[in-house]
């Protein structure tokens, strides 16, 4: 066998994004702002369900809506009928979000919401 060292690396790849993402839900805490993660397969009624739930609260709190897809702006355009602010983010072929691309979103709707909610595809197969 060959003469190798094996050293233990405890410190997470994703260490300065979940840095950011604590920062973010700082940030919310503090504006009073709830963030709702909605997050399933394709055709499970997200968006339904989302407009639905938009219809029935957007009287009573200010709601924003980033909708994340890979390329596309469907439920962006169906969510923008509601009347509530909502700003597409595509995610360049990546099938995730991470704190900064929500960092950015958040700052395109501003702060002054009562309700913040992500909707993304879940991806069966996602090569990341």
């Amino acid at each position: 066998m060959g003469n190798f060292r094996v050293l233990e690396i405890k410190q997470s790849v994703f260490e300065d994004n979940d840095h950011q993402a604590n920062l973010l839900r700082e940030e919310l805490k503090k504006e009073k702002t709830f963030l709702l993660n909605v997050m399933s397969s394709p055709g499970s009624g997200k968006t339904t369900t989302l407009t639905k739930t938009i219809n029935a609260l957007k009287n009573e709190i200010k709601i924003g809506v980033m909708e994340a897809d890979i390329d596309s702006d469907v439920d962006a355009r169906t969510i923008s009928e509601t009347g509530v602010k909502v700003v597409q983010l595509h995610t360049g072929g990546m099938c995730h979000l991470d704190a900064d691309m929500t960092k950015q979103g958040l700052i395109a709707l501003g702060l002054e919401l009562n309700m913040l909610v992500v909707e993304f595809l879940q991806m069966e197969v996602c090569m990341c």
